[in-house]
């Protein structure tokens, strides 16, 4: 009786050995078939390379517009301490988007998602955290007495809707990448679909890059005008 009962386990233990391995390889398979459905790829325009320049002047231009300050020869009218502060954070900026990892994101010939999925995450890291909030937030704040520049005021209404509005562009991407892999035993119909949302994805996000540099660039181009240089 007691061989009898060891042997049905045996064959239960077996059984139930089996079907992990049976679900494992299911499961695999799944993942599989999911990541060959989705790997969709876009190859980029020639409109895209004129694109991923006119990134690169930015970044350039606003180089240009604070690279005159000078606080140990400043003289005009504006506190230069203030201007020196303004000066950083734009520096700073700038230090933290032109990487060598924005090129190869924005220089690529061929987009998937993944490529979208690293575009979302440095623009959240390094525009949106590190330069948006980090850096430049600071300028909206009225109560802050440390930055003393008489045309501040004006701007501050302008500094904060554009901040508030850049933060968050990118939750469509976000959105996106998620439903995406939602997708398992993808028909043709929700395959083009995927390459749909990947084009219109990687052209939302490089939209935010482009709309983030030019109130960067807004701003050194104030930045250049309160400063004056070195007077």
């Amino acid at each position: 009786m007691k061989k009898i009962i060891n042997e049905y386990f045996s064959i239960l233990g077996y059984a139930v050995t089996g079907l992990i391995f049976g679900l494992s390889f299911f499961l695999l398979s799944i993942n599989f078939y999911h990541y060959k459905s989705v790997n969709e790829v876009y190859t980029k325009q020639e409109t895209d390379q004129v694109i991923s320049n006119e990134i690169q002047e930015k970044l350039n231009n606003i180089k240009e517009n604070i690279s005159d300050y000078d606080v140990n020869n400043y003289n005009g009218i504006e506190d230069k301490y203030s201007l020196l502060k303004v000066h950083n954070k734009l520096d700073s900026c700038l230090e933290i988007i032109q990487t060598e990892e924005l090129s190869s994101i924005v220089n690529k010939p061929q987009i998937n998602f993944k490529d979208v999925y690293e575009m979302q995450q440095f623009y959240q890291k390094n525009i949106s955290n590190e330069c948006l909030i980090k850096q430049l937030y600071e300028l909206t704040l009225e109560s802050n007495d440390s930055i003393k520049i008489n045309t501040l005021d004006d701007i501050r209404p302008f500094i904060d809707d554009n901040i508030n509005n850049l933060k968050d562009s990118n939750d469509y991407v976000r959105k996106v990448i998620k439903g995406n892999s939602s997708y398992y035993f993808a028909s043709e119909t929700s395959k083009a679909s995927i390459y749909d949302n990947l084009k219109d994805s990687y052209y939302s996000i490089q939209n935010d890059y482009i709309r983030s540099l030019d109130f960067i660039e807004d701003l050194s181009i104030w930045f250049k005008n309160v400063s004056g240089g070195s007077v």
